[in-house]
């Protein structure tokens, strides 16, 4: 892992100085304290609320996540906090069961001003309609492209249904594959059925030839049949919109079946511990390991350790090197670091109106405008017409690398297309 200096004898080192000119400074004076749970003016504290699968299915993806948000708050509150306030995290573990995702908003909920993190399409679909009535912001973890036009819906980054219909535009006319056989395997929940919507948007917009289309539940163990039919029908690019550990079964099966088409792995698909039993180029290989080679990975975070031009990238690795020195190169974490920080540029607009109240974090989401994490994330945008706070997806490629990285190497940068521009959005999904 790259490492950075730390603060020594109270200097600032660059990404210190340069992420507080980009988060902390120029907050005003200090807000006054409203009476919302949570907000403790004699102490200058915000608790905020964390729901994610610590265990289960998703822990692959739910404790490097966390972790990225408690780095980044732990690095604010060292320097200063936000405006002087300090922010503290309750977390949950909800096993990725959506039963249990409102049973601990429940518990929560009156303990915190806002929930910071909730992590999945069909758990947080579970508390959104308890949520806006209570007036509580989610930060939610998941781009389903349903929550983009919810009012207490903060999301980030690019909805899964984009990023889907980027990919096979890659496909179809960077690599000129437009008359390859395409299949998809997709959860059976709204995360899956999301990239199902990008998937059939973009076959019917560039005339793909789609010939097969399974689903999987979280709790497989097992895609014999899936892998099968996928084989029997010629799928030579499939795009898996599952969980890491639906992806390992999957591309494992297929590999003993001797199937070997182009697989692309929606962001939450992938994780660096399919490949080793502790996640890092010099551990063990998983019996998933050789044929999670060649495999693509969507997203659109800043490939692990480039600093070049990144600020955000500087400041995490630094944060990263103070309070969790052993996290491996991991997109979850640094999907995390980013959501703390924009976060944190919510908190900034709300101490600034001197009313840290449930109504006033809302309104300062629906008008937070343009947020940057100095290079990390693409640029966020929150506007009142709602919609993503970015379209674009970047590609990389699951290989053996220096360590440096993790496990991918970029392919293709940041990009957009015309279809992901002109694409709406509706309570349910895509239009």
């Amino acid at each position: 892992m790259l490492r950075t200096l730390i603060r020594a004898g109270g200097a600032c080192t660059l990404a210190a100085c340069t992420a507080a000119a980009l988060v902390v400074a120029g907050a005003g004076a200090a807000g006054a304290a409203g009476s919302a749970p949570g907000v403790t003016s004699k102490h200058k504290t915000i608790t905020l609320g964390v729901i994610t699968p610590l265990t289960g299915p998703a822990a692959l993806i739910g404790k490097p996540l966390t972790a990225g948000n408690k780095a980044y708050f732990d690095w604010i509150d060292h320097h200063g906090g936000i405006d002087g306030w300090k922010v503290k995290l309750v977390v949950k573990d909800d096993g990725y069961t959506p039963q249990k995702h409102v049973s601990d908003y429940d518990t929560m909920v009156t303990k915190v001003l806002f929930i910071a993190q909730s992590l999945g399409s069909p758990t947080t679909s579970a508390i959104e309609s308890q949520a806006a009535s209570q007036h509580v912001l989610l930060g939610t973890a998941a781009q389903d492209s349903s929550f983009v036009n919810h009012r207490i819906n903060l999301v980030q980054g690019t909805p899964y249904a984009v990023t889907v219909a980027n990919a096979l535009y890659y496909v179809a006319h960077t690599l000129h594959k437009k008359s390859a056989k395409f299949g998809i395997v997709y959860n059976n929940t709204a995360y899956g059925k999301d990239g199902l919507k990008g998937y059939t948007t973009a076959v019917k917009a560039y005339h793909l030839s789609t010939v097969s289309q399974q689903t999987a539940t979280a709790a497989e163990t097992t895609f014999t049949s899936q892998a099968t039919a996928l084989k029997n029908a010629g799928a030579q690019y499939v795009v898996c919109t599952i969980l890491p550990t639906e992806a390992a079964y999957l591309i494992g099966t297929a590999a003993l079946l001797g199937y070997h088409p182009q697989w692309i792995l929606q962001g939450p698909a992938w994780s660096e511990y399919l490949m080793t039993t502790n996640g890092t180029t010099s551990g063990k290989p998983t019996a998933a390991e050789p044929a999670m080679q060649g495999a693509w990975v969507l997203g659109y975070l800043a490939p692990w350790g480039t600093t070049k031009k990144s600020a955000g990238m500087k400041l995490m690795l630094e944060a990263t090197h103070r309070y969790f020195p052993t996290q491996i190169p991991d997109g979850y974490y640094e999907y995390g670091f980013g959501q703390a920080w924009i976060e944190s540029a919510l908190l900034k607009k709300v101490i600034k109106s001197g009313h840290i109240t449930r109504t006033e974090v809302l309104k300062a989401k629906t008008h937070l405008g343009s947020v940057s994490t100095g290079g990390l994330l693409p640029t966020a945008r929150y506007t009142p017409k709602g919609g993503p706070a970015d379209r674009e997806t970047e590609i990389a490629m699951v290989t053996k690398t220096d360590g440096k990285q993790g496990f991918v190497k970029m392919i293709k940068g940041f990009f957009t297309t015309k279809l992901a521009k002109k694409m709406t959005f509706t309570s349910s999904g895509t239009a």
